[in-house]
């Protein structure tokens, strides 16, 4: 009787852990989906970045090209103007 009385009085004890295991399960789950969430955008946000990378680099290479055009340029009006 006593063993049938102390199970019936570790029941709800056994129920608040399980519950409380339950919500740590739900919490690590709703944490799980704002992870995603900031996953997601942080990968827009380095699309974005590398094709921003993309078009620097283009700029560059123009600039750079007439830099050596510019300096061609310069080194012939020198070279007629020395002569």
């Amino acid at each position: 009787m006593e063993q049938m009385l102390q199970r019936i009085l570790d029941k709800p004890e056994n129920m608040e852990a399980e519950l409380a295991e339950v919500k740590a399960n739900m919490a690590t789950k709703q944490d799980l989906a704002l992870v995603q969430q900031a996953v997601i955008e942080t990968n827009e946000i380095v699309k974005k970045i590398e094709s921003k990378i993309d078009n620097h680099e283009k700029l560059l290479t123009l600039l750079s090209h007439r830099s050596l055009e510019h300096e061609a340029a310069i080194s012939s009006i020198r070279s007629i103007l020395t002569k």
